[in-house]
């Protein structure tokens, strides 16, 4: 289901148990002591390309309402991580 990550963990595991899902603090200590520096990390929202293939205007609107917290302090609820690291060294 697309909305499977937004389940509490313990939800999420037991539905999805091959699914990983990581926040920013999880996904910070995955490259700590590594020899890497972060450039950018923001979260982002899914296309819900799906849902409006089945849905059509309505569930458009819900996608590009969405976008709008991009960026801001309701990106939390970002579907994924865009991140770029740089090798040190």
């Amino acid at each position: 289901t697309p909305l499977i990550n937004y389940l509490p963990n313990r939800w999420r595991n037991k539905l999805a148990p091959h699914v990983r899902a990581y926040t920013k603090r999880s996904l910070n200590q995955l490259f700590a002591g590594l020899p890497l520096k972060k450039v950018h990390h923001r979260r982002i929202y899914g296309g819900y390309d799906n849902i409006i293939a089945k849905i059509g205007t309505p569930a458009k609107w819900v996608r590009d309402f969405l976008y709008l917290g991009e960026g801001t302090p309701f990106d939390t609820w970002g579907l994924s991580h865009f991140v770029v690291l740089e090798k040190i060294g």
